[in-house]
């Protein structure tokens, strides 16, 4: 009994944390596209720069961003789905 509470309880923070994620994805590109219009509407060289400077820094947390919710989406899967090993998985590997 206790045992299927610790798993709900864990479902549960899975859960929360995915959809932290997905809002933290969703506002890293809300910035991004915040950052293209910048550029795309900059005057000279010194709004231009800084421009740049936002799309690069907007580009790289939405890159870190996604590579930290696929860590956790894969992590997730992973938990589960049932025990898994690669041996049972390699089918004729014997007989070639």
């Amino acid at each position: 009994m206790l045992k299927g509470r610790r798993e709900r309880l864990a479902a549960q923070q899975r859960k929360s944390e995915r959809e932290r994620l997905v809002d933290e994805v969703r506002l890293a590109e809300a910035e991004w596209r915040q950052a293209c219009v910048r550029f795309d509407d900059a005057l000279g060289a010194d709004q231009v720069d800084y421009a740049i400077y936002l799309l690069e820094a907007a580009e790289q947390k939405l890159d870190m961003t996604l590579r930290r919710a696929r860590m956790h989406w894969h992590a997730d899967l992973a938990a589960q789905l049932p025990e898994f090993s690669m041996e049972s998985a390699v089918v004729g590997s014997e007989g070639a």
